[in-house]
């Protein structure tokens, strides 16, 4: 027999209220995170620091290098996000760009000496790496942190793309363009380019679906290599 609306309501109305209030204390570290928020838009020289952004005081940014950082309007870092420019480049071009919206997991790094820009509403889960360079390793005879950096590559990750837990992206070489809506699997390493709508995943990172616009249908890539490889 159906519940009656009237008693789905009171139920609903019990069971919100066995529920267990949120810790008084959990507003310090909010508290915290809105002051150095405040701290950092007013005292470091940020290339540009929009309206309504969310730093969490563990945050490790050098003042040093927030010149070439611009982050827009809405955007949140999570606890102990590393933004790190270690070689600061000749120009008045930003390194690191983080565009509207975009959320920064917990514990990721972003590492620029070319250019990283993360476009419009682009969520990071926590423990992502994204990195336009790499550690030069050739010389054998040569402790590899005496041998400076690679060259690298620009990474760019369009609007509304999502990167799971411990994904990573490196531009070792060339550049890197993840287009628009597309999702980086949780651990998969990402080496090139990801086209527009496609779900990217292993090591290294492969589309193994894309989004069929003309039947409205997401695909699977790999049926459709295995289908050709037979």
């Amino acid at each position: 027999m159906p519940i009656p609306a009237e008693r789905r309501d009171l139920l609903g109305a019990r069971s919100k209220a066995h529920l267990p209030a949120e810790d008084p204390l959990s507003w310090v570290p909010r508290l915290i995170t809105k002051a150095n928020s405040l701290w950092l838009k007013a005292t470091y020289p940020f290339e540009k620091f929009g309206r309504g952004v969310s730093i969490h005081y563990s945050c490790e940014i050098r003042r040093n290098c927030v010149h070439k950082i611009r982050i827009e309007d809405s955007v949140t870092l999570r606890q102990d996000v590393w933004l790190n420019v270690p070689i600061i480049p000749d120009g008045s071009e930003p390194v690191i760009i983080i565009g509207r919206g975009s959320r920064v997991g917990r514990r990721s790094v972003i590492t620029a000496i070319n250019q990283i820009r993360l476009g419009e509403n682009v969520l990071l889960a926590p423990d992502v790496f994204i990195t336009d360079h790499n550690h030069n390793y050739f010389d054998v005879n040569v402790p590899i942190l005496e041998q400076g950096l690679t060259s690298g590559g620009r990474i760019i990750i369009e609007e509304n793309c999502w990167f799971g837990y411990c994904s990573m992206v490196v531009a070792g070489k060339n550049d890197i363009v993840i287009a628009r809506n597309s999702v980086i699997g949780a651990h998969s390493i990402v080496t090139e380019s990801c086209p527009p709508y496609c779900v990217m995943a292993g090591n290294p990172a492969k589309v193994i679906k894309r989004f069929d616009t003309a039947s409205g249908k997401w695909l699977d890539c790999q049926a459709s290599r295995s289908a050709h490889a037979g």
